[in-house]
C-alpha cells in the first residue's frame, strides 16, 4: 500500500497543472475522477514483484478549475492533469415575454 502521493499544482499559460509521481503505474492500473464539490480522486493498483501495491488519495482542486476540460496522461511515471480555467460568467439579459 502507498500511504501518500504528492501533487505538483502550478498554473502554466491559464491552466491549471496537477502532477503525481506513480512509478511502475500504467494508464490501466488507475482511475481517476473529480467529484462535483472539487475533489480529485486517484486510485490505483497494480503488482510488483508478486505483491499487490495500491494507493488511493483524494486531493481538492481549486473552485476556477473547469473539470469538464480535464485531459490526463500517465507516461514515464507521472501522471498529469490538466484543467482549464473556467471562462468569467457573463451575465445573461432574459427577455420578459
Amino acid at each position: 500500500w502507498i500511504d501518500e502521493l504528492i501533487l505538483y499544482a502550478k498554473i502554466q499559460n491559464g491552466d491549471y497543472i496537477f502532477e503525481v509521481e506513480m512509478p511502475g503505474f500504467t494508464k490501466d492500473d488507475v482511475k481517476v475522477n473529480i467529484e462535483a464539490a472539487g475533489h480529485l480522486n486517484l486510485q490505483g493498483k497494480t503488482t510488483r514483484r508478486g505483491k499487490e501495491v495500491k494507493f488511493g488519495q483524494t486531493y481538492h482542486i481549486p473552485n476556477k478549475a473547469d473539470s469538464a476540460t480535464a485531459e490526463a496522461t500517465l507516461k514515464d511515471g507521472i501522471f498529469r492533469l490538466t484543467l482549464k480555467k473556467k471562462s468569467k460568467h457573463k451575465p445573461k439579459e432574459i427577455k420578459i415575454k
